[in-house]
């Protein structure tokens, strides 16, 4: 957006100002605490959204909403501000409950009504694939869902060609990133392995829960390192990396791996009731663990393989995940819609 000469500002609750320390543009952060607790965070989260959109509603002339989506026709119809709802996660999947995912459906119930009104009253949304698309479509009805492809900054995510050794998974701290199944898979490998993302306090129990599973595995003791890299030091581990693991339990797949894609790395991908989504170049595995150790094994063990599927994934990134072609097509249904 900046690059086209757009003014844009970002209004958030959860800033992480380091993770943009390097940035290109100069990133303000202003930062005001706020009581969130976790047990209510799906509607909580829709009070700060309003509070949110208010403030930005003194300067906007659009408002992309990236969470607490289901008050989107609150800007529309107090302000008169465009505001288009943004899906990047299925927020009703009930395996994200942990433990109270049996009562998930119950717990959702209200917020998907409000989430299907907002839908049909507003003229426009996006979900970022055709996977997540038609999830949310079993959920909401009516409206229009625009599918804008991830995508990502090659002229910082780029291939150097280097090659460390060592295994790598990047995302949040979250259960739908199924980091376990990678760590365990990994555990049976001579290999170093990191995992790099962003704690949250609402899925603490879940990095502790990570944490439990390297004290039970004594071989890994010494090899795992878990990490919150800033946005430079990511693109280095990633640059250097020589397999990057992706078993977030979707049938798309995430910016993390495009990210990986970029620079030239093959991905190994969880694979779902379906097959991933498109026609990417990456290598997939289900749940059975000795499937995921003999790929890591055949990829580790040959440097050519791993140089040869890095070119065709740095090739596919640059066809159609590029973050300039994603913001042509946000900006082109904003355009026709509104």
């Amino acid at each position: 957006m900046k690059r086209r000469g757009i003014d844009t500002r970002v209004y958030t609750t959860e800033a992480v100002p380091g993770l943009l320390a390097n940035s290109s543009f100069k990133i303000e952060v202003r930062q005001r605490p706020i009581l969130n607790p976790s047990i209510f965070d799906l509607y909580s989260s829709l009070a700060v959204s309003k509070m949110l959109i208010d403030k930005a509603s003194s300067w906007a002339d659009i408002v992309i909403l990236h969470t607490g989506t289901s008050v989107a026709n609150y800007a529309w119809r107090k302000h008169d501000l465009p505001c288009v709802p943004f899906f990047h996660y299925d927020q009703y999947d009930a395996t994200l409950f942990g433990l109270l995912h049996h009562v998930a459906p119950f717990y959702t119930y209200p917020l998907s009504v409000l989430e299907s009104k907002c839908i049909r009253t507003v003229p426009l949304a996006f979900a970022n694939s055709h996977s997540l698309s038609d999830r949310m479509r079993e959920r909401i009805k009516g409206g229009k869902l625009i599918v804008i492809p991830l995508g990502v900054d090659v002229s910082r995510f780029f291939p150097t060609w280097k090659d460390e050794g060592f295994i790598l998974m990047v995302g949040r701290f979250h259960p739908a990133n199924n980091f376990e199944l990678g760590i365990i898979a990994a555990s049976r490998t001579p290999y170093k392995i990191v995992v790099a993302g962003i704690r949250q306090n609402r899925f603490l129990w879940y990095y502790r829960y990570l944490q439990d599973i390297v004290a039970r595995f004594p071989e890994l003791t010494d090899r795992i390192e878990f990490l919150t890299p800033n946005d430079d030091e990511l693109i280095r581990l990633i640059q250097n990396c020589s397999v990057f693991l992706s078993p977030r339990k979707y049938d798309y797949l995430g910016l993390a791996a495009l990210e990986a894609m970029a620079c030239g790395k093959p991905v190994i991908a969880y694979r779902a009731e379906e097959r991933v989504e498109g026609l990417q170049p990456v290598i997939e595995s289900g749940n059975r663990i000795r499937d995921w150790q003999s790929t890591l094994a055949t990829l580790m063990a040959d440097i050519n393989l791993r140089e040869r599927l890095g070119k065709q994934s740095h090739e596919f990134i640059e066809q159609g995940h590029t973050i300039t072609n994603t913001v042509d097509l946000m900006m082109d249904s904003i355009k026709e819609f509104l």
